[in-house]
């Protein structure tokens, strides 16, 4: 199946209608669906089988040389937002952010710049700093905010303000991850692009 890109059907907490917005450089797999006003900036890589909804809520922004794997959830709750630069937003992703598979980013959120994303975790009305790791398994939620540079380990919850302050830096070994990541999903949607037609 093609990727769908589509406006939001208006409703009393959205009335204006949107289509997305993306990118000539950025590459979306197969299957994935992205409706209303997303904004989705250069070098991203979206792989197959996501869902990207801002039908509810105000606008996404999804910023340059993010990677979004497979079957990943991103939606916002109506009447819900963060403020940036003077604008409402219901989910902002800085920039060289990692989503691996199977996780829902659900707003308002906001991921800082070269935050890395691990596979099945949960962020539900959250602000998480630039420069962190959240693990596989991980929920974070209940308007808590991470600071920069911080770590959230495999399976672990954060609900509570006081649980975020204490969390550890991240360590040595995963500070280097994100680049990565993100350097092989650039590399490899602009592969897919060239080489199969299984990405826009």
């Amino acid at each position: 199946m093609e990727p769908i890109f589509h406006f939001n059907p208006p409703i009393a907490e959205a009335t204006s209608v949107s289509e997305p917005t993306i990118s000539t450089d950025a590459v979306i797999g197969k299957g994935s669906i992205i409706v209303g006003d997303v904004r989705i900036s250069e070098h991203v890589f979206i792989g197959f089988q996501n869902l990207i909804r801002a039908d509810s809520s105000d606008a996404f922004y999804l910023g340059p040389y993010s990677n979004i794997q497979d079957t990943v959830v991103i939606h916002a709750s109506p009447n819900e937002y963060l403020e940036f630069a003077g604008q409402k937003w219901g989910a902002y992703l800085e920039g060289y952010n990692t989503v691996l598979h199977q996780s829902v980013v659900h707003g308002p959120i906001f991921l800082g710049f070269n935050t890395y994303i691990g596979q099945s975790v949960s962020l539900n009305h959250v602000i998480i700093g630039r420069n962190c790791v959240i693990m596989h398994g991980a929920t974070v939620a209940n308007d808590v905010i991470i600071a920069d540079h911080k770590y959230v380990a495999p399976g672990q919850t954060v609900r509570e303000q006081s649980e975020a302050d204490v969390l550890p830096e991240v360590p040595e070994k995963y500070k280097d991850l994100n680049r990565r990541i993100v350097d092989h999903y650039f590399r490899l949607g602009k592969s897919y692009k060239k080489h199969t037609k299984l990405f826009k």
